[in-house]
């Protein structure tokens, strides 16, 4: 099969090896330099479902280099001031042995193994545009050019879409009285609060909150935002020095109610978008990348190629939905105050905290999906 993919960030780049090892000749549209690829300063969390895929297509070895796996996830909610913790024993038996409940990543190091092992696959073609020139000459054409694609608003295609009344705030940030092999998701009512370690005592800040109060917090001195995360880290946690500048972007919620326009399949970012709680938006992205892989696969379809497309969208659209409906909810349930949740949420704890099969059931979804 002949196929193209517009776009080679982590998701239009991954999508390229997997279908290149599917059999595929696939030409790799792309207006951005590599540098320019590169240089974006975000980092991500990897689950399992990521690793499983990484490890099929021979690269999680090159990439688990740069990698920093934990092996505690501690959920805090301020509200109820409860906690309770994600373990390895609540990984699935398979999952166990890497010991680590998931792993963090700087993009800038992701990026560089990605393309330095496409430079190595002969059917890859890049090709420095996003314009392609003639697309009957592929059989699929796989639109990864993000949440704003052009390829999106040129075939118009419909999606839900809305902004939070929320900003993100990051920062990489030295701190004391934390190991380096844990992670914490904290709720609390002005939004999630994400802590990621990035080995030794460096951790990735991650902090939603509402665009009034993180427009204040982002116009703070450094020595002032410092004493703005000592009031919301963990009690014994305390934030010595920021290591670069304060960056913040707009949150949004988008879903395609198809995930394809005749031959064109629409993946990642381009079909979805998601709040950053729970880390859970590249793992998605990179589920549709596998599950697309695992199609063009199967040799029926193969040879019937119009299918591909419809069947791709229904088989991704239950998993994306849940994961994005999830995350949703948990944000609201994070901002809530009112009273009458309390009983609830404290319930909700104490359940997660005593019960592993839970535990085990909840962790699964994170790192596996539906």
């Amino acid at each position: 099969m002949n196929i193209a993919i517009i776009g080679s960030g982590l998701t239009g780049s991954l999508a390229a090896i997997s279908l290149a090892k599917a059999g595929c000749r696939v030409d790799l549209y792309e207006r951005l330099s590599d540098e320019e690829l590169i240089n974006r300063d975000r980092t991500y969390a990897i689950t399992h479902s990521s690793r499983k895929m990484l490890e099929k297509i021979g690269i999680w070895s090159n990439l688990s280099i740069d990698l920093v796996p934990f092996q505690y996830l501690n959920v805090i909610d301020y509200e109820l001031n409860k906690k309770f913790q994600f373990l390895i024993d609540d990984l699935s038996i398979s999952d166990q042995k890497y010991s680590a409940v998931g792993w963090i990543a700087e993009h800038k190091y992701l990026m560089v193994s990605i393309l330095n092992f496409i430079s190595n696959i002969e059917n890859i073609n890049k090709i420095p545009t996003s314009v392609i020139p003639n697309t009957n000459n592929y059989d699929l054409i796989v639109a990864a050019d993000g949440s704003t694609s052009n390829t999106k608003k040129k075939l118009k295609t419909p999606s839900f879409h809305f902004k939070y009344d929320q900003m993100c705030i990051t920062a990489k940030v030295l701190l004391r009285g934390i190991k380096s092999n844990e992670a914490f998701e904290i709720l609390n009512s002005e939004g999630p609060f994400a802590v990621l370690p990035l080995g030794g005592d460096l951790f990735q800040i991650i902090c939603s909150q509402s665009v009034v109060k993180g427009t204040y917090n982002m116009n703070l001195s450094k020595s002032l935002f410092l004493d703005y995360l000592s009031t919301i880290l963990p009690y014994g946690i305390e934030p010595d020095t920021i290591i670069d500048e304060l960056k913040s972007f707009p949150i949004d919620f988008l879903i395609n109610y198809s995930f394809f326009s005749g031959k064109y399949i629409y993946l990642g970012e381009t079909a979805h978008k998601i709040h950053p709680v729970g880390g859970q938006g590249l793992n998605l992205c990179w589920r549709d990348v596998d599950g697309l892989a695992k199609l063009i696969s199967i040799p029926l379809l193969k040879n019937n190629h119009s299918f591909i497309p419809l069947i791709y969208s229904l088989s991704r659209f239950f998993d994306v939905l849940s994961i994005s409906v999830l995350t949703d909810s948990l944000v609201r349930y994070s901002r809530c105050d009112l009273n009458i949740f309390f009983l609830p949420r404290s319930l909700v704890f104490f359940i997660l905290k005593k019960s592993a099969l839970l535990r085990k059931y909840v962790l699964n979804i994170m790192t596996n999906g539906f």
